[in-house]
């Protein structure tokens, strides 16, 4: 019992130290930097044919403000080596006719209950707010072995949910933004970077130099998937970090000169271990300096902030979509990315759909 309550009282005593520090925004002014249009040899790859969705949502749940749905469609994209279909949580405000979409994007474990109450907190304030889930937990180490496949997986099976948002009349299609914390925050660049519908995007705790942020976390799933690539390849730390960095042809770094500043909001943690705050700070850079929040605490306990983070992100989600339309990424005419989706049908929405209660 006695260990029990000094457990405990450190627990707090850790909290409170992390609490006592204060976030500090950065709010440089408009970024004029150029934005290079992303070269149709870099995007071509995240295209794919335009074949309708066919979503199967159920209502699960009706609160007072907003109703809870959960969904689910096959991408069918003809190469697609995922064979499991997309699922995703939506939850749609009330009386909000054409809502403006916020797609939040989950952490590694793919547990949705850290980022559900940024999707809660947006949608009883008129946003339309979307979970997709990832799988990405349990394939990280064929994700290391062929790190450019993954992500150009993680963002077409991205975009075919953008690709379901069009075809909701509940959803305004023109007003999305994205949001992820660590993996989620990764997902939300890339997704952001190679699709055009994206307006505005709050990637947290994410870096420039994904090899080297594999190499050197601490993050305990990310060190057991890349000890198993360096056995299975057999070679050292060094070497597959070398070997990563020559497969992954659009890393954060490599598309930070195709993205618009003045349409991102970086979180980023002083004490980060699992991404370097080095790293964290590279990309900023990189990107050209856009409005940035900097915590005092590392990976795991910038959770303590959750409740001036979702207020901190939903004020620049109002800002760039007050603004007059535009992209985060800068795309080339030449590109397939370059061309909003057409119109396609969602299937089964409105017919299968039950309510469980309050």
């Amino acid at each position: 019992m006695n260990f029990l309550i000094f457990r405990n009282s450190l627990k707090l005593t850790l909290l409170l130290a992390v609490l006592s520090g204060c976030a500090t925004t950065l709010l440089p002014p408009i970024s004029e930097r150029p934005v290079e249009p992303l070269p149709a040899a870099l995007g071509d790859a995240f295209c794919y044919p335009q074949v309708p969705v066919a979503a199967s949502v159920e209502l699960i749940e009706e609160k007072s403000k907003f109703h809870f749905y959960k969904g689910s469609f096959d991408s069918r994209i003809p190469d697609d080596p995922d064979p499991t279909p997309i699922t995703f949580e939506w939850y749609q405000p009330v009386d909000v006719d054409s809502a403006p979409v916020v797609l939040v994007l989950p952490i590694l474990n793919g547990q949705k209950h850290i980022v559900r109450p940024f999707a809660t907190y947006f949608a009883k304030r008129g946003y339309a707010s979307i979970i997709v889930d990832s799988r990405q937990r349990s394939t990280l180490t064929e994700d290391i072995l062929d790190p450019q496949a993954a992500i150009r997986q993680a963002v077409r099976r991205h975009r075919r949910v953008l690709d379901w948002v069009d075809s909701e009349p509940a959803l305004d299609g023109d007003s999305v933004v994205v949001f992820g914390a660590s993996l989620g925050g990764f997902n939300a660049f890339f997704l952001s970077a190679f699709d055009d519908r994206v307006r505005g995007v709050a990637p947290a705790l994410v870096a420039a130099d994904l090899p080297y942020v594999f190499a050197n976390s601490n993050e305990r799933r990310i060190e057991e998937a890349f000890a198993a690539a360096m056995e299975q390849l057999d070679i050292d730390r060094d070497a597959l970090e070398s070997r990563m960095r020559r497969m992954i042809a659009t890393d954060t770094a490599t598309l930070s000169p195709h993205l618009d500043a003045n349409r991102i909001l970086m979180v980023h943690a002083k004490r980060d271990k699992a991404v370097p705050f080095a790293k964290q700070q590279e990309l900023w850079q990189r990107l050209g300096q856009p409005e940035v929040v900097v915590l005092p605490t590392g990976h795991v306990t910038s959770a303590a902030y959750i409740f001036y983070l979702r207020k901190r992100v939903l004020r620049f989600f109002d800002r760039v979509l007050a603004e007059p339309a535009g992209s985060v990424a800068a795309i080339s005419p030449a590109s397939c990315l370059g061309s909003r989706s057409p119109p396609i049908m969602s299937g089964t929405h409105g017919t299968n759909a039950t309510a469980s209660g309050e």
